[in-house]
């Protein structure tokens, strides 16, 4: 039939049932879970690097284009059902760790000297050292100010 094409008949697109996750330089498909933890789950099971990282510390991301530009969005756990329905099939998510926070005695604020300390130091003008090494300057016998 001359003039006559057939056309495919229009699909409604796949129900997204597969997603990728990505960390560093790896990627894999997961099922997409609409339930927060149950993606964290699989992301935990498909990345040993996830094991033993606290929740807190795991987010999830999409990368959009945004004015021209690709920008990197974060998915809270609390929007996590509502943007996952709204995921295309094969669609990458990114996964971060976000850096441990250490706190160290380098961290801590300074030690002062306590009269106990300087009670060595009985020459005016004497230049002492308390337990830290800061150089404390003494301008009166300590024993004439009690």
């Amino acid at each position: 039939m001359a003039g006559h094409y057939r056309t495919s008949a229009r699909r409604s697109p796949a129900a997204t049932d597969v997603v990728t996750y990505r960390l560093d330089d790896k990627m894999i498909y997961v099922p997409l879970d609409y339930n927060w933890r149950q993606a964290l789950a699989h992301a935990r099971h498909s990345f040993e690097k996830l094991s033993g990282v606290d929740e807190k510390r795991i987010t999830f991301s999409l990368n959009v284009i945004n004015d021209g530009q690709r920008r990197s969005v974060g998915i809270s756990p609390s929007a996590w059902r509502s943007v996952a329905s709204h995921l295309a099939r094969y669609e990458i998510i990114d996964i971060r760790v976000t850096p441990e926070v250490v706190i160290t005695d380098m961290d801590a604020p300074p030690r002062y000297s306590s009269p106990s300390l300087m009670s060595s130091c009985t020459d005016t003008k004497r230049r002492c050292h308390n337990s830290s090494e800061i150089p404390v300057t003494i301008t009166e016998r300590w024993h004439e100010q009690i």
